[in-house]
């Protein structure tokens, strides 16, 4: 799940249209992005490991319950709701086996075919997190077969020389940019190394779900047929500070934080630098022309990168299967994220809410999950019909996303530092407060995000002269 939800656009088309550009040169900016995502996600998760309290909930105690669940949800709907990310798994799929009908229409109509999918999963799953977990861990696992195989196969000494090079000596190409990497994509590639925005927040959901720490005590949401009809604790538990209470609660810490760092940072950043080197050898060693490439046509050019380099079409086909099984697991894990999010959110802060599904977090969460599928087909529909590419409905939540990035993080500082250790028992928090490093890192972290969203919102907005 902490992979699966993570790898995405970001690692299948951003960062190898940077590739595809400029080479590997700026890998070093992708790692220190995924490291300062990887501590602000563990920060996010803390509270959920402590209580049970999922971090809308811990923005409730800044701001109050409704306040959090609308500000937070519409933040959410205005990165995913507008269906970008699900055409660009349309689109490999039209690649792959063609109509019915042209282009557009066969993106769109694949589309919402795999909306439906994952409609289907939430009907049917006994609980939810775990069919997604499934689906998420089968998608990993042929991935990494692909990409092993395609690199053994393509790539060089050299290569990895260069990609080596463009991950630990920093440099910036002031030629190259933003001639042929605009900011708006380079800001985006920094956002979706990792999750990005929104999607990290998740995280404290899936914690909390998978039972770690407190979040044991406040329920699961389970299918709509299987499921049993099932309340969620409203708010969280702190346990006794008792020292075998304490030892319990730091195991589970290091749970999650070998976790995060093992899976979420090692084994994330690997993906994105052996999609990107997969790129860039096929640029360098294959004679394949790259340069210009700025949407998700990227994902043919790596099909036909494995083509060439196996003499077989059929592996350019397989290599479209991979990344259509992977943009699939993206909208799978979207589209669960954004219908946990709201119905989890308005199920604590709206009694209203909860009256209407009679205190049934299945029933409304398949409620919302519904709405947000045909929604987002209706969206994906009229993006056909206006001619826009899905590139730039990838590039627009990426960017806001960003922003989230950027405002979450002196509110999950103030969160932890000035609510959270006044709440918890002293003997927790001296057992369990943040490293000293980590509100540095955090500031770091939104110094660095701001310098390259205020690049691509100037662009965007047509400001840099």
């Amino acid at each position: 799940m902490t992979l699966g939800l993570a790898i995405g656009s970001g690692e299948l088309i951003f960062w190898p249209i940077m590739s595809a550009n400029i080479g590997p040169v700026l890998l070093w900016a992708a790692l220190i992005s995924l490291i300062f995502q990887t501590v602000w996600t563990l920060e996010m998760a803390r509270w959920t490991v402590w209580t049970g309290e999922h971090w809308v909930l811990q923005m409730a105690r800044l701001h109050g319950l409704v306040s959090a669940a609308v500000l937070w949800g519409l933040f959410t709907f205005l990165a995913w709701g507008f269906g970008g990310w699900a055409a660009a798994g349309g689109r490999s799929l039209y690649v792959l086996v063609g109509g019915p009908g042209e282009e557009s229409f066969a993106t769109v109509f694949w589309a919402i075919i795999l909306f439906l999918i994952v409609w289907i999963v939430a009907l049917l799953a006994g609980v939810v997190r775990e069919w997604v977990e499934y689906i998420l861990t089968f998608k990993m696992v042929i991935i990494w077969i692909m990409l092993l195989v395609s690199l053994a196969v393509v790539s060089s000494l050299d290569v990895w020389a260069d990609v080596i090079r463009g991950t630990f000596i920093p440099s910036w190409p002031s030629e190259a940019i933003p001639e042929k990497v605009p900011y708006f994509t380079l800001a985006s590639a920094i956002a979706f190394i990792g999750a990005g925005g929104t999607t990290n927040m998740w995280y404290s959901f899936w914690v909390r779900d998978a039972g770690y720490g407190m979040g044991v005590y406040i329920g699961r949401i389970p299918g709509y047929l299987r499921g049993r009809p099932t309340q969620l604790e409203i708010v969280g538990y702190l346990p006794e500070p008792t020292q075998e209470n304490l030892s319990r609660l730091s195991e589970w810490w290091s749970r999650v934080r070998s976790v995060f760092w093992l899976v979420f940072f090692l084994l994330n950043f690997l993906t994105a630098v052996f999609f990107v080197a997969l790129v860039y050898s096929g640029k360098k060693n294959l004679g394949i022309e790259t340069e210009g490439v700025g949407g998700v046509e990227v994902i043919e050019l790596q099909a036909n990168i494995v083509a060439e380099a196996f003499g077989s079409t059929v592996i350019s086909g397989i290599f479209l299967i991979v990344a259509a099984v992977l943009l699939f697991g993206t909208q799978l894990s979207l589209t669960e994220g954004v219908a946990r999010q709201i119905a989890d959110s308005a199920y604590v802060a709206v009694e209203g809410f909860r009256r209407i599904f009679r205190n049934d977090i299945r029933t409304a969460y398949f409620a919302v999950i519904t709405l947000f599928v045909i929604w987002s087909s209706l969206w994906i529909s009229l993006i056909n019909l206006a001619g826009i590419k899905p590139v730039l409905l990838l590039q627009l939540p990426a960017n806001i996303n960003l922003l989230f990035q950027i405002i979450s993080i002196p509110l999950t500082l103030y969160f932890i530092y000035f609510v959270a250790s006044k709440s918890v028992p002293k003997e927790i928090w001296n057992a369990m407060k943040p490293h000293p490093i980590v509100p540095l890192l955090l500031v770091l972290a939104m110094l660095y995000w701001g310098f390259f969203a205020t690049l691509g919102w100037m662009e965007k907005f047509g400001l840099l002269g």
